[in-house]
């Protein structure tokens, strides 16, 4: 579970974790690493493991995966959460900034996923990949073009690794979120950044996803139910993208 510290990513972890999953979370910042596999082992008693990495660098989703392996003896599921978010306008858009967005929210996923499809093909397992993309990725937003671009990258890369992977037993499929719940948001609507009752009224649901949203809809992905689910990206937002 890249990301796995906080927001999406520690709910995801800690709903693998309740159901009996030994879980292993990576995220570049030790301390909250460490506080939230406590967290997570405390309250479901399962094994947890923290891995301090940045898969924007080069060689660092494998050194991930291998770890993960070498402690539980088996990967049996890879959920690529990690992301890069920020407003950034095309006019101030430059190549360094571009890369540096591509090399977490696309890059990073192909290294991870291309480690466990490795290990999997070579051990002769089975396994399932979950990719967090968003619904930015088919709807352009001032500011967000990066970003966007990156998750429609990574969405089509989603179907790419089903297409050359999914005969050889690894599912593969992604989710894409709307706004969702985080402190981070709950910040936003806090400071006026943004406008909530705006956002709520143009939502169907007349809500954002709570996190357990998010990890529910991860689990079903990675599990058997979605066992003829291949290449698809399912839609999580209460219908704010329509």
């Amino acid at each position: 579970m890249t990301g796995g510290s906080t927001g999406v990513g520690f709910a995801v972890a800690r709903a693998f974790a309740r159901e009996g999953a030994s879980v292993a979370i990576a995220g570049r910042r030790r301390q909250a690493l460490d506080s939230a596999a406590a967290a997570i082992a405390e309250a479901s008693g399962a094994e947890v493991i923290a891995l301090a990495a940045d898969v924007s660098e080069a060689g660092e989703g494998e050194r991930i995966v291998k770890a993960a392996i070498a402690r539980f003896g088996a990967l049996d599921v890879l959920v690529n959460n990690a992301a890069l978010f920020a407003l950034v306008p095309l006019i101030d858009a430059d190549a360094a900034e571009a890369a540096r967005f591509f090399a977490t929210n696309v890059t990073g996923a192909l290294e991870c996923a291309r480690a466990f499809a490795r290990w999997a093909f070579g051990e002769g397992r089975t396994g399932a990949i979950v990719n967090v993309s968003s619904i930015a990725g088919r709807r352009p937003a001032p500011g967000c073009g990066l970003y966007s671009a990156s998750k429609a990258a990574l969405e089509m890369l989603t179907r790419s690794m089903a297409l050359e992977w999914g005969p050889k037993g690894m599912r593969v499929n992604a989710l894409a979120l709307g706004h969702v719940a985080t402190e981070g948001v709950i910040e936003d609507f806090r400071a006026g950044r943004l406008d909530e009752h705006a956002m709520l009224r143009s939502i169907p649901a007349r809500r954002i996803a709570d996190v357990d949203d998010i990890a529910d809809a991860v689990l079903y992905l990675a599990g058997d139910k979605a066992r003829h689910i291949m290449g698809a990206v399912l839609t999580v937002d209460g219908g704010e993208g329509m």
